[in-house]
């Protein structure tokens, strides 16, 4: 715009100074020609400065306008130079590249080859030693990882506690299915691993190495690292949610010489009791080498405790004793004893009751219990059974009186306001009880209607002075999340909807980073209060009301 506004004023600046000049010096001249004389007689001096004024302002203006047409043309010749100079060096470049492609080798043209005949089907692979380098439990959108082995495929890849992992080269994976989509590999083989990490989704390309050269040279490297004076146990362990158990064991160390085996289950070191990996390298790194250490450790039905003389070098520790429960209680019975009778299973009504006015009302029906088989329904209300009264929870354990499985018991319900009884055959927890061959019709309400009783006023509720449990178990990963691993059948936390492998967020408003924060927020509340459970599970965060029940709550037990 500038360039275009410059473009018309110059001439008009020039043709309005020559206008002047002309004026000032020029005679008016009439239509006849003739020359007339100027109204006003200008002084020669006056008129010598008019000329001089104007010669200086042309001049100056004509100064302004050759500066600024030079400065344009050094800017445009700069320009011109730069991009001639571009323009060299990419002809110096493919001048090069030309030369080059010159001399490089032709490669051979290869005659056709008739494609080859179709292979016969290969059997299915055999599972490889490929290892990932993971622990994990079942999650409903994958395999969520406990554990990342350090230095191992997995950690080098990013992978990280809480991590769920849903697939393995774009085919979704389980906690079942993880180890089947990674030992179809060959040990150095790269794999991509789909994951969400605090519900966003994420890729790794993980590099798979041998299981059995991984362990090898961890031992060796731990062996390596540890302080002269602390024992080496030698023995891969790998973290449940059940605790510590050995996974493999290396020759010559103190595991070896303890007599641990792959698959026992480390409980206790040094009288403490080690309940996860952390811990269990902790009391490690106390064991001085040359002394005495204890080990308890369970093997099936078996309890076996150790003493070892242990050491941080190959070949120097020594067993001292071992003692094994089921060995001692072998040698202390020498005469087999007659076979024991079988104990008569507990009866298992199948109901999970909160307290009314006048009795229990059902509030769960556990599937294939007696109580589903012969019809108790959700919201019915017990009030007696074996003729008596079943207003809390110990009256209705006390009129149950501890019957087995096959008993016959008489329970006297009301249901939507009509009087039912029924005898119902207990059947044993978790077994199904098949519904009676000759079961009757559903029960009828009374033929006569009951007048209608205006409704009583329910007494406020006392607050329950037992302390309110949730119902779960829990653990918490190494960036402090709190995992739910289980949910007690018939507690609270079921009876709210929370599952296994939901994330803890948060609990009554308050932000959960560790059990002690659950612990906390969970510890000054009683049983019948009701609080909101904030979850992630999978992708999706929500929001779940739980009311807290007593400990040993109905739900699971009558």
């Amino acid at each position: 715009m500038s360039s275009t506004r410059t473009r018309y004023l110059i001439p008009v600046l020039i043709w309005a100074l020559f206008c002047t000049q002309v004026m000032a010096s020029a005679a008016l001249v009439d239509d006849g020609g003739f020359q007339q004389k100027p109204a006003v007689q200008l002084d020669e001096d006056v008129a010598k400065e008019i000329a001089r004024i104007i010669e200086q302002k042309h001049k100056e203006l004509l100064e302004s306008i050759t500066r600024m047409v030079n400065e344009r043309t050094a800017a445009l010749e700069k320009s011109l130079a730069e991009r001639d100079k571009r323009i060299a060096s990419l002809e110096k470049e493919v001048s090069r590249l030309k030369k080059e492609l010159a001399v490089a080798p032709k490669p051979p043209v290869k005659p056709p080859v008739k494609p080859p005949a179709k292979p016969p089907a290969k059997p299915d692979p055999k599972p490889t030693s490929a290892f990932l380098g993971v622990g994990h439990i079942d999650n409903e959108t994958g395999a969520q990882v406990t554990t990342v082995h350090p230095d191992s495929p997995a950690a080098k890849a990013g992978l990280k506690e809480g991590d769920v992992i849903t697939a393995v080269n774009g085919k979704k994976v389980n906690s079942e299915s993880l180890g089947a989509a990674v030992t179809v590999h060959a040990p150095g083989a790269k794999i991509k691993v789909d994951y969400l990490r605090a519900g966003k989704k994420a890729t790794a390309e993980v590099a798979l190495v041998d299981r059995d050269a991984f362990f090898a040279a961890r031992s060796r490297n731990e062996s390596g690292k540890k302080q002269p004076g602390h024992i080496v146990l030698g023995v891969t362990v790998e973290e449940d949610d059940k605790g510590v158990f050995a996974f493999a064991v290396e020759n010559g160390f103190t595991g070896q010489a303890a007599g641990v085996q792959k698959g026992d289950r480390i409980t206790h070191f040094n009288g403490k009791e080690v309940k996860t990996l952390d811990g269990l390298e902790a009391l490690l790194k106390k064991a001085e080498s040359g002394k005495e250490v204890s080990l308890r450790l369970v093997r099936g039905e078996e309890t076996v405790d150790v003493v070892v003389l242990g050491s941080s070098q190959k070949g120097g520790a020594k067993l001292v004793s071992t003692k094994s429960t089921k060995a001692e209680k072998k040698e202390a019975a020498p005469v087999k004893p007659p076979p024991e009778e079988k104990k008569e299973e507990a009866g298992f009504l199948g109901v999970g009751v909160g307290s009314v006015e006048g009795g229990l009302e059902v509030e769960i029906v556990v599937p294939d219990s007696a109580a589903a088989a012969y019809g108790i329904q959700v919201g019915d209300v017990i009030k007696q059974v074996n003729g008596k009264k079943t207003t809390s929870i110990d009256e209705l354990k006390a009129a149950l009186g501890g019957a087995s499985a096959g008993a016959t018991v008489k329970v006297n319900l009301t249901r939507k306001g009509a009087d039912i009884a029924m005898s119902l055959v207990l059947g044993a927890r978790g077994a199904k009880v098949e519904p009676p061959k000759s079961q009757p019709a559903a029960p009828k309400p009374e033929t006569t209607p009951k007048p209608k009783e205006k409704p009583k006023e329910k007494p406020p509720e006392k607050k329950s002075e037992a302390k309110g449990t949730l119902g779960i178990h829990a653990r918490q990963t190494g960036e402090g999340q709190v995992v739910i691993t289980m949910v007690i059948p018939g507690a609270a936390a079921q009876k709210g909807g929370l599952k296994a492998g939901d994330l803890v967020l948060k609990f009554g408003g308050k932000a959960i980073g560790s059990l002690k924060d659950l612990q906390e927020a969970l510890g000054p509340m009683h049983a019948g209060d009701s609080v909101t459970v904030k979850i992630r599970r999978g992708e999706e965060e929500k929001d779940i009301k739980v009311k807290l029940s007593e400990p040993l709550s109905s739900g699971s037990e009558d």
